[in-house]
Order: C-alpha cells, then structure tokens, then sequence
C-alpha cells in the first residue's frame, strides 16, 4: 500500500489489522456504532471493539474481542486497552473458527444486542434456556503454530495494493 510516507510493508505481527477491519465494518453495515477499538501490543494477536448501547436493558458497555488463538468472544466490557489483555464479565466464545467470516461476526453480534434489549422477567431464570457460545475459550491453534497457513487467510483480507506481507519466507522485492 503507498502512503505519504511511502510504500507500508505490513509485518506479520501486523497481518490481522485487514481482517479487523472487515470485521468493524460488517458492523457498521449493521447498524452497530463501536465506541473504542484497539490492537493489543502482545502475542497472540489480539484486538477489542468496544459497543455502547443506549437501548440495552442492563446500559452496560459490550465488548467484543478476538485473539489468534481461540477466536471471537463477547461480553460485558471490565477493562482493557492496548497494552492490557481485554477482561470481559460474562464473556462467550463464538464463531465455530478462530477466524470466522466478518459478515458471520456482524450477525452474531446484532443476534446478541437483539437479546440483550429484551426486558428480563422474574420467570425466566426459572426456564432453562439454551446459551449461546462457550464460556470457556476453544483451542483452535496457537500462536506459534507459523506453518500451519493462519497468516496466509489473513492476507487474503489485506488490501490488495499491499505488496509485501512480512512473511520470511516472502523477502520484500529488491531485498
């Protein structure tokens, strides 16, 4: 991608920032405001998307945080930023993959806002409803699994006028 500044090389810590991107924008298209957003600053790779709601029932502060690891969760945002791991309260685990469609993450989401704008009745925590997603995080790779092609599915979400993706096995032109 040419810049101002010349020609961005995207690193390997950075190949997940198109994908993230896609994903905050299939929110947008749903109708979903985010308030924060973030890249954190540590391995695995990882990124939070914060959402305030004024017509939620409980008015609390969603977030929404994805890592290389175990994928996509969604709770009620404690604390977080980019140089602290993103703790939710009442987090589920999503997706089926470590790296589902984003228009897939868009629809999630609005399913669980639509949920969480219910009133609560006193009756309802007396029938056993079926949750959604995991409370606990899938294992579906790990970071340092490097040849195991993640980093390639996260190029094919990179910007198609970005030239090098910071793979060492793809020396930049010239190098």
């Amino acid at each position: 991608m040419v810049t101002p500044r010349g020609i961005w090389h995207v690193e390997w810590q950075e190949l997940h920032v198109g994908y993230l991107h896609d994903v905050y924008l299939a929110l947008v298209r749903r109708a979903i405001q985010p308030s924060d957003h973030w890249i954190a600053e540590f391995l695995p790779r990882s990124a939070s998307i914060l959402i305030e709601d004024r017509e939620l029932v409980d008015e609390c502060l969603l977030g929404l945080a994805w890592d290389e690891e175990s994928g996509w969760r969604f709770g009620s945002f404690v604390q977080g930023d980019v140089r602290c791991p993103t703790l939710l309260r009442r987090q589920r685990y999503f997706g089926g993959d470590v790296l589902p469609d984003p228009a897939e993450v868009g629809d999630t989401v609005l399913a669980m806002m639509e949920r969480l704008r219910q009133p609560r009745r006193w009756w309802w925590g007396h029938h056993r409803e079926q949750p959604w997603g995991w409370h606990y995080p899938p294992a579906y790779r790990s970071y340092r699994d490097v040849d195991d092609g993640f980093d390639d599915r996260l190029r094919a979400h990179l910007p198609p006028d970005v030239p090098y993706a910071g793979s060492p096995e793809q020396p930049p032109a010239g190098a």
